[in-house]
């Protein structure tokens, strides 16, 4: 079907996507955004040209897409897509080849979900780096306070990233000490054989 991505099966931020907040703020879905030229040109340079479109369908080249709406707490209505299996989704997935659907009917998976526990915890260290304008390297200076960030908000993600990058250095020990015990078994025999 598709190329299958890392350890496991095809993931999200492998496949092309549509939201359907872009669809609103173009103006194809409800109420226009203000800079709506904007987003009909994201659009369009994406590839996606809608033929038709009115509050319940956005018609592709090859396929109309449904809208269903869900009512908010304190007034209006928030728009979705109606996938093909009856889920209400906020973005639908494309592999080459095939129609617009949901995350669950293409079997997509995060690619986060298939990093090693390790490479998960760096992977939360340097989403905190990519917050504040920083370096992406967690052995780099840490990031300054981007202007106008609360002192606190700040702290927060400190704290975060400082025990994200220990926990996984803390996992590295286990393995450095394998490896040490490896290589020192490795200079024993060749000492060994060396006599």
């Amino acid at each position: 079907m598709w190329r299958r991505g890392g350890n496991g099966g095809p993931t999200v931020e492998q496949m092309r996507s549509i939201e359907i907040d872009v669809f609103r703020r173009a103006g194809y879905v409800g109420t226009p955004a203000a800079n709506w030229w904007v987003y009909r040109n994201r659009l369009f340079c994406a590839g996606i040209q809608p033929k038709h479109w009115n509050d319940n369908a956005v018609t592709l080249d090859n396929q109309i897409l449904r809208i269903t709406y869900l009512p908010w707490h304190f007034g209006g209505q928030r728009a979705y897509f109606l996938c093909d299996c009856g889920r209400r989704v906020g973005t639908l997935y494309r592999p080459p080849g095939y129609p617009w659907r949901c995350r669950k009917c293409y079997q997509l998976t995060y690619a986060t979900r298939q990093a090693a526990p390790r490479q998960r915890l760096i992977l939360k260290a340097q989403k905190v780096r990519e917050q504040l304008g920083g370096k992406l390297g967690v052995l780099d200076t840490f990031p300054d306070r981007p202007k106008g960030m609360h002192w606190r908000r700040y702290d927060r993600l400190r704290r975060r990233h400082d025990q994200a990058v220990h926990d996984s250095l803390g996992m590295l020990a286990p393995y450095a000490k394998r490896m040490a015990s490896r290589l020192n078994a490795e200079r024993i025999t060749s000492i060994v054989r060396g006599k």
